[in-house]
């Protein structure tokens, strides 16, 4: 079983489904609501579905909103040792409005977080980190840390990336969003070929239905995915970057990570309940195609 190390930023989320998106002061009713966690806490459970191990290091408040994120975590047999359990910082949670159309509106409580992780772990028995950039203090000093360990090491590139982050990852992963802003290229192949030029990371784009993207002997590769109906986009990237960081591990190809990363994503997507829709190797391996991406 892969021991993956993954910290960031655990969230509970309030979700509803919604005819259109709250404009004006009066009250609305949900076509369908859940309750699910959020983050770095989705990629976690991506993981252990497929059969890993997550070690998640998180921040979750001893508050009743803490409460529920550790049960709903406890329920999938996820490692908490390495989360801060604090007296101090309440529990981060979002209200979470989506319409027909997949649009939505995120309204977070997190506090600023400043309180500094334990970084005296013996990191050596993992198999794998992921990081996302959420606490991108600890994010560095924890890449820092394990500079020197010889293991895969995915950043989830969205918000607070640096280049100094990126040279202490074997892989990167940008949303186009994210990397749309560290760039400021639109165009994936210009984008990536200027980072390439700083760096010798692997680096990724991913981009919703477009599938994702890398640079290839100086080609840009596109690895599709399938084509589904969108119930929900939310935490779609953070269950990507959890599938990926364990295909890695399992010395897959490239391509073939990408594509089994992409479709775990797209079929997250097409139901609303949030953890529910993370998908099991099974349901993934349902739509592989074994003849290409080996």
């Amino acid at each position: 079983m892969k021991k993956i190390f993954v910290n960031g930023l655990s969230a509970l989320d309030f979700i509803h489904k919604v005819d259109e998106i709250p404009k004006n002061a009066s009250k609305y009713k949900a076509i369908e609501s859940v309750i699910s966690v959020g983050g770095a806490a989705h990629a976690s459970v991506a993981i252990q579905r497929l059969g890993g191990q997550a070690y998640l290091s998180s921040v979750i408040g001893k508050d009743e909103i803490g409460q529920i994120i550790r049960k709903k975590l406890f329920d999938e047999n996820i490692n908490l040792e390495y989360s801060i359990s604090s007296d101090i910082y309440k529990s981060s949670f979002s209200s979470i409005f989506i319409d027909k159309k997949g649009e939505r509106l995120v309204v977070n409580n997190r506090e600023d977080f400043k309180e500094k992780f334990n970084f005296n772990y013996n990191f050596d028995i993992f198999d794998g980190f992921l990081f996302d950039t959420r606490y991108p203090e600890n994010t560095l000093k924890i890449l820092k840390k394990i500079k020197n360990i010889n293991k895969p090491k995915l950043l989830d590139a969205e918000i607070n990336t640096t280049l100094e982050m990126i040279n202490l990852c074997t892989h990167v992963a940008f949303s186009y969003e994210g990397f749309v802003k560290f760039t400021g290229d639109k165009d994936i192949k210009t984008g990536l070929k200027k980072i390439k030029s700083l760096t010798k990371t692997n680096l990724f784009v991913t981009d919703g239905s477009n599938g994702s993207y890398y640079l290839k002997d100086d080609f840009l590769v596109n690895i599709p995915t399938i084509d589904i109906i969108v119930e929900n986009t939310l935490g779609a990237g953070d269950v990507w970057h959890g599938v990926f960081m364990y295909m890695v591990l399992k010395n897959k190809s490239i391509e073939k990570c990408l594509y089994y990363s992409n479709i775990a994503a797209s079929i997250k997507c097409s139901k609303f309940d949030n953890l529910q829709s993370i998908p099991y190797k099974d349901e993934i391996e349902k739509y592989i195609n074994n003849d290409i991406y080996s």
